[in-house]
């Protein structure tokens, strides 16, 4: 609407400024025209009436009456002056009246007429007390005949004149106006629509109504538009998918994302840097007003001042590998904790020295002893048979390593997310338990449990009391180990008691460390592969429980483990 509005006015006010001037001036000139045509018939009629009329040359009753009634007709006033400025006739005042009218000689028209021949002026009649335009000029015997008419009847015709020019204005401005409006519009229209277009794309709407346009012209125009904004629209998609994508890839990261500008400003943040630093990193404000810990603000600072592309900087007890991009003005860091990294390779190189070292006494006792024997025939019987004695006994050590490293690999790669098909029968585990101590230990075993089942897989089971009660059996100095296996505190408890010696306090805290042994201060008889125990806490913490060792009443060992017990996977049970 106020397209047309402004569309209207455009058109419409210069015309119609343009029309008032113009009527304005034309009736101006008009109006000076109609007065000089006016003089002029009133020139052409003194001619008339001094060449025709008779009337002129006497003063007598009858002449003057036939002057008043041809201004009665024609409303032209009809005066005769002589040289002298004597009135000799006068149309407009009687007969009887003229000889007493005052001198005419100071009127402007006559006193003219009289000296240039003739005269033009538009006064107040002082003898008729009216308006009147005056026309005089000499006669042949240099008499003066005057013709004046109304000013009344001049008006009249003005009046009439400028009516006229004011319905030809008045009809001309509505054909002006109507005009205007057509062509507003017609003008307007497209424009609104092209508007309505306009204002929806810009409010971001994204199903529109092109409306039709009936001019070509206009049309082009509105199929270039919806076209321009049917790629924008595709092409917003594609980037509103994009960010979705990035949001995501972003948001499921197991690394940090922050883009800063150059004056440390944050862009962005993923919410890895948000959970693992527990910092709102707010778009828009400086990193370092972020910030709260001084540790951290050092931990950046370092960061951005270094100059390497990548580098590993530790914070607290983490250790982040850290990469800083340049893009323009603006600076990336992507910022991933590598602790559980580190500590793996840290145990791998232990453990791989471990085990190197562990292999090494056995594997080098088998090929001495057996080199011995290839290299000596003729050894003596008894020999021999201690060096295949020897022999065995380390391949059975070795064998017992491998069988550790092994197993302790598999509680490594199963993780905390296996289920349990059904419930394991403590029977079955008395049983077999049982007969493997049965003939292979002069020590009394007692397993004393009052359950039937348990919720822990029976290989897991197993291997606890097995690695426990070959301790107890190889360093004990008694001659009974007692397991118990029970509920208490909303767990399950394996316990496991022999009669001494005592494992030093020193070493309780170290015990369940990969290849780690105590067998100096024990029974120096018999050495373990170090990772018995160690298997024993990897189970313990698959089960969410803990391991300790402490003294009991005989003086000796107690080795109390807990464990929380996993439910029966429903499916199995269907």
């Amino acid at each position: 609407m106020r397209s047309f509005v402004k569309v209207f006015l455009v058109l419409f006010i210069p015309i119609f400024i343009a029309l008032i001037l113009t009527f304005y001036f034309t009736h101006s000139m008009m109006l000076t025209n109609a007065r000089h045509e006016l003089l002029q018939e009133m020139k052409n009629k003194w001619v008339i009436l001094a060449l025709q009329s008779k009337d002129l040359a006497v003063t007598t009753p009858e002449s003057h009456a036939r002057l008043t009634e041809m201004t009665r007709q024609t409303s032209l006033r009809i005066t005769v002056v002589d040289h002298g400025g004597k009135v000799l006739l006068d149309s407009r005042v009687p007969f009887d009246q003229i000889a007493s009218m005052e001198n005419h000689k100071g009127r402007p028209e006559i006193k003219d007429a009289i000296y240039s021949g003739d005269g033009f002026s538009t006064r107040l009649s002082g003898t008729t007390n009216i308006q009147m335009l005056y026309f005089a000029r000499k006669l042949s015997d240099n008499r003066v005949l005057r013709l004046a008419y109304p000013a009344t009847y001049v008006e009249s015709l003005q009046e009439k004149f400028t009516a006229q020019v004011v319905w030809a204005f008045f009809c001309l401005s509505l054909v002006v106006l109507l005009l205007s409006l057509y062509f507003a519009r017609k003008v307007s229209l497209p424009v609104q629509k092209l508007n309505y277009i306009a204002d929806n794309i810009e409010s971001g709407k994204t199903n529109i109504h092109f409306p039709r346009f009936r001019d070509p012209s206009m049309a082009k125009i509105a199929g270039l538009i919806y076209r321009i904004y049917a790629g924008m629209q595709k092409k917003n998609l594609e980037l509103t998918r994009d960010q979705q994508k990035l949001s995501h890839i972003f948001t499921s990261m197991d690394q940090g994302v922050l883009l800063l500008d150059k004056e440390d400003v944050i862009l962005h943040a993923n919410p890895w840097l948000e959970k693992k630093f527990g910092i709102d990193f707010i778009p828009g404000i400086s990193l370092y007003h972020a910030i709260n810990d001084i540790h951290l603000i050092g931990f950046f600072r370092d960061i951005l001042e270094q100059s390497r592309d990548t580098t590993r900087v530790p914070l607290h007890q983490d250790i982040f590998d850290v990469s800083l991009k340049q893009i323009e003005d603006q600076k990336l860091l992507l910022i991933r904790n590598v602790t559980k990294q580190v500590e793996y390779e840290s145990f791998k190189a232990e453990l791989t020295g471990n085990i190197s070292h562990e292999l090494k006494t056995p594997l080098a006792l088998i090929m001495g002893y057996a080199e011995t024997l290839c290299d000596t025939p003729d050894i003596e019987e008894a020999t021999r048979l201690r060096f295949l004695d020897h022999i065995y006994s380390s391949s059975v050590r070795l064998n017992d390593l491998i069988n550790d490293i092994i197993e302790l690999h598999k509680l490594e790669s199963i993780g905390d997310t296996f289920v349990l098909e059904k419930a394991t029968p403590l029977t079955e585990i008395e049983a077999d338990i049982g007969s493997l101590y049965a003939e292979n230990s002069d020590k009394e075993l007692l397993l004393n449990t009052d359950l039937t089942e348990v919720g822990i897989l029976p290989e897991h089971l197993q291997s606890i009391l097995i690695n426990l009660i070959d301790n107890a059996i190889k360093y004990s100095e008694g001659k009974r180990v007692v397991a118990a296996i029970q509920r208490s505190e909303g767990g399950l408890m394996v316990r496991v008691d022999d009669q001494g010696p005592a494992i030093d306090l020193t070493d309780r805290e170290r015990i369940f460390e990969r290849f780690y042994t105590c067998s100096q201060s024990r029974n120096k008889q018999h050495s373990g592969t170090g990772l018995g125990l160690s298997i024993v806490k990897h189970i313990a913490n698959l089960y969410g429980g803990n391991v300790r060792v402490e003294t009991n009443e005989e003086g000796g060992n107690r080795f109390i483990i807990r464990l929380q017990e996993k439910s029966i996977s429903p499916e199995s049970e269907g």
